[in-house]
C-alpha cells in the first residue's frame, strides 16, 4: 500500500510569472519549487521574502508543494524556504545519514518557530551520487521524516562515469533502481521514478508511450513520478493507480472469496483460477489505494471547482 498517493510530480522555479497558473492547471498530486540564488544581492532574503507567496500560488491546485534543497548548504537553504504550507523538502547531493540528521534537527526548529504542526515536515531525498545509493539504507532509517526516493537519473549517470545513449535493450540502471524501491519500503516509504529509456531522455513523449513506461514502473514498484511535462501528469495520475479493471476484478475476488468462507471454503475459483487468503488480502489493498486515489482527485477536483484568486 503507497504510503503517499503521490504519482504525479511537477517541477516549477518561483521566477516563473505563471507559476500559480501553471501549478493550478496542471492536477499534479505535488508541486516541487525550485529557486535560484541572484547574483549581486542577499539571495536568502530575497527568497525569503517571495517564497511564502510562491507556496500559496504552487498550492492552489489542492497539490502538496516541496521545495527542493542542496544538501550543501541546507541550514541557509532552509532559513529561506520553510514556511507554513509545504509538506517537506527535497534534499538533493545526500551523501549519508548524517545530512539527513542536520535538516530534521533544523526543521525541528523552524517548525517550532514559524508556527508548523512539530514532526510534520518530511524529508525526501533525491538520489543523485554513487554514495548516495551505497549508503541509502541508512539515509532512511536516518529519520523518522523520510518520506520517499527519487533517482535524478541523469546526474547518477555522470555521478557513476555512465554515459549511456537511450538505446540499449535493458535498463541501466535497474539494479539501482529495485535497491531504491526495496529500501523505501522496508521503512514504510516509497520511490519515485519511470521506465528507461523516458527515465534518461526526459522527453515530451507520445501518450501510448508514456502510458506504457508508466506501467511497467508502477509494476516494478514505483508509486508515481517526476513530471518533465505536463503531458505526463494525467498518464501518471492514471497509471500509479489500480486501473478500473482491477478494481472490478478484486471487489469480485472479495465477493466470491467472503461467501466462500461462509461455506467452510479455504480456496474458492473464480474465472478459471482458484483464490485464497493471500489473493483476498491482495484485493483489500488494491482497492484501499483506489479508494485513496479517487479522494485524492475528488479532493483536487473540489479546489478546481473554487474561483481563483
Amino acid at each position: 500500500m503507497p504510503k503517499y498517493i503521490r504519482r504525479s510530480l511537477f517541477a516549477l522555479s518561483i521566477e516563473d510569472s505563471k507559476l500559480g497558473e501553471k501549478a493550478y492547471h496542471s492536477w499534479a498530486d505535488a508541486i516541487i519549487l525550485d529557486f535560484v540564488k541572484k547574483p549581486g544581492q542577499d539571495w536568502q532574503e530575497d527568497i525569503k521574502s517571495r517564497m511564502p507567496a510562491a507556496i500559496n500560488q504552487a498550492a492552489k491546485g489542492a497539490a502538496e508543494v516541496f521545495i527542493r534543497i542542496n544538501s550543501d548548504a541546507a541550514a541557509a537553504e532552509l532559513e529561506a524556504t520553510v514556511f507554513p504550507g509545504i509538506a517537506g523538502v527535497i534534499l538533493k547531493g545526500v551523501n549519508g545519514p548524517e545530512d539527513i540528521k542536520k535538516v530534521s534537527e533544523r526543521l525541528d526548529e523552524l517548525e517550532e518557530s514559524r508556527g508548523i504542526a512539530g514532526g510534520s515536515l518530511e524529508i525526501d531525498v533525491e538520489v543523485n551520487t554513487a554514495a548516495g545509493v551505497w549508503k541509502s539504507v541508512e539515509i532512511a532509517r536516518a529519520s523518522p521524516r523520510f518520506g520517499t526516493f527519487t533517482a535524478n537519473e541523469n546526474e547518477l549517470y555522470r555521478n557513476l562515469g555512465m554515459f549511456p545513449e537511450p538505446v540499449l535493450e535493458f535498463e541501466p540502471l535497474e539494479y539501482i533502481k529495485s535497491q531504491l524501491i526495496t529500501v523505501a519500503t522496508s521503512v514504510g516509504g516509497q520511490a519515485q521514478g519511470i521506465s528507461y529509456p523516458l527515465s534518461l531522455t526526459q522527453r515530451d513523449a507520445g501518450e501510448d508511450e508514456i502510458k506504457k513506461a508508466v506501467s511497467h514502473a508502477r509494476d516494478t514498484g514505483f508509486k508515481g513520478a517526476v513530471c518533465p511535462h505536463v503531458s505526463w501528469i494525467k498518464a501518471c495520475n492514471e497509471g500509479f493507480r489500480p486501473s478500473p479493471e482491477e478494481v472490478a476484478y478484486y471487489r469480485k475476488v472479495r465477493v466470491v472469496f467472503a461467501e466462500g468462507l461462509k461455506r467452510g471454503l479455504a480456496s474458492v475459483p473464480i474465472d478459471g483460477k482458484m483464490i485464497d487468503i493471500p489473493v483476498d488480502l491482495r484485493a483489500q489493498v488494491y482497492l484501499e489505494w483506489a479508494e485513496r486515489a479517487a479522494a485524492r482527485d475528488e479532493e483536487k477536483t473540489k479546489a478546481h471547482e473554487k474561483p481563483v484568486l
